[in-house]
């Protein structure tokens, strides 16, 4: 199903309902947890949906004739976490970690399968619990990888690596030519260098901030500049309210930005925020290790309105480019009622303090986290994917078996096949 916005052209195609998954009617699609993630190729033909279960789903996506097709959901590349390459060069190629180890897994279009790379990192696989990294602990400990983020030259990679989200212990770092290295949250220090494994860790030096930060609660989640040169780390435990920032292959770690809170999407050096200074619309830019922030919004007409939370993406970013930003806002209890609530928007940081209002993604909010909004922006810019129980808004029809023949709970927790949840789909977003 595609429509048409009539007043600015903007297509938008319904990727999915409850009958594209041909072997389970019914289930739920969504996007990524964080909107960062990069879930399209290259050029822009391919991209990857969470369905229900933590499967990874691959489509096919026709720009010319404005159509998505589902060619597997059995590919053989781990769980939903995958991202594509950032690069021309890995356009077909797919990232991620399968128990302690992160692979480059090369999708082949004659058959829609994915294999392992066998010439990745020189033995076909990075492995983070190898001597020259965690040593073992990984497999002692029984640990995951529970997040995990790709600079965008594919050469830096960072993951969140412990007993479960907000405990993890380790943040670790692969670079392409520099091999492993450490961060340890819950004794605040960093390996020795490059590939030293565990012997003699050194103290974290603060730049900013505290000596250290005690009752570590663990990791959250991992994230990464454009560059690859700073991990931008949430850690949760006392008086942590706010992102820290870690200089890749040093010891570094910058405190200075007590207001970044919020989620957030990092370009080249630079962080973007929402400040919440009069409005909860107030999306912001920082470079990474200043104390102040540059109003990117016009918030002049939503001063006095707060929103219910909003997720960044910027994951078309490019070196010395001023791209927009894209901003999915959630909706407060399906009430829309002001300027902003419930829309995909572009946000400039060039000095304009421009917004695009895109359109309307219909996330009710009313049923848990996967209805509300992360909206992934593609590579090159060109259109956005977002999760959505919309048909909550229609009729309230088609959730628990996706035929249109029941009506959902709303007090349940939405995308839970067989429950009679709420259902989730997929809306791509045509950006222009």
């Amino acid at each position: 199903m595609v429509a048409k916005d009539p007043d600015y052209g903007n297509r938008i195609l319904r990727v999915t309902d409850g009958l594209t998954h041909p072997t389970l009617p019914g289930i739920s699609f969504n996007t990524p947890a964080s909107a960062e993630k990069n879930i399209t190729s290259y050029d822009e033909t391919l991209f990857i949906l969470r369905a229900e279960g933590s499967q990874a789903c691959l489509f096919q996506f026709d720009k010319v004739n404005f159509r998505a097709t589902l060619r597997s959901c059995n590919l053989s590349i781990g769980g939903a976490g995958a991202e594509f390459g950032y690069t021309a060069a890995n356009n077909d190629a797919v990232y991620n970690w399968v128990g302690g180890r992160m692979y480059r897994f090369v999708i082949d279009r004659t058959n829609w399968t994915a294999s392992a790379d066998p010439k990745f990192n020189g033995t076909g696989y990075f492995d983070a619990d190898s001597p020259q990294c965690l040593a073992g602990q990984i497999a002692a400990n029984r640990w995951r990888v529970h997040d995990h983020a790709m600079s965008s030259d594919d050469q830096t990679a960072i993951a969140a690596i412990g007993v479960g989200q907000d405990k993890d212990q380790y943040y670790v770092v692969w670079n392409a030519a520099k091999g492993c290295q450490w961060l340890d949250v819950k004794n605040w220090q960093v390996s020795r260098g490059w590939n030293t494994g565990m012997s003699s860790p050194v103290k974290i030096s603060w730049k900013s901030g505290p000596a250290s930060y005690a009752n570590t609660g663990g990791a959250h989640n991992a994230q990464i500049d454009r560059s690859g040169a700073y991990g931008v780390l949430t850690v949760n435990g006392a008086k942590i309210g706010h992102k820290l920032f870690w200089t890749i292959g040093t010891n570094i770690v910058d405190d200075s930005c007590i207001n970044c809170a919020s989620h957030w999407a990092c370009d080249y050096g630079i962080c973007f925020w929402n400040q919440q200074k009069g409005s909860g619309y107030s999306m912001s830019s920082a470079p990474i290790g200043a104390t102040a922030m540059t109003l990117n919004m016009n918030n002049v007409p939503a001063m006095g309105m707060l929103a219910a939370g909003e997720h960044s993406s910027h994951a078309n970013a490019s070196p010395g480019a001023k791209n927009p930003y894209l901003v999915s806002w959630d909706t407060n209890l399906n009430a829309v009622h002001q300027i902003w609530q419930n829309e995909l928007t572009g946000v400039n940081w060039d000095g304009s303090q421009r917004t695009i209002r895109f359109n309307k993604v219909w996330n009710s909010g009313k049923s848990g986290f996967w209805s509300t909004s992360r909206c992934p922006i593609s590579r090159q810019g060109n259109y956005a994917l977002c999760g959505s129980d919309y048909q909550f808004l229609n009729m309230d029809l088609g959730f628990g078996n996706g035929l249109n023949q029941d009506t959902c709970d709303h007090t349940r927790n939405a995308g839970r096949r067989g429950t009679n949840s709420c259902r989730t789909d997929v809306l791509l977003f045509e950006l222009k």
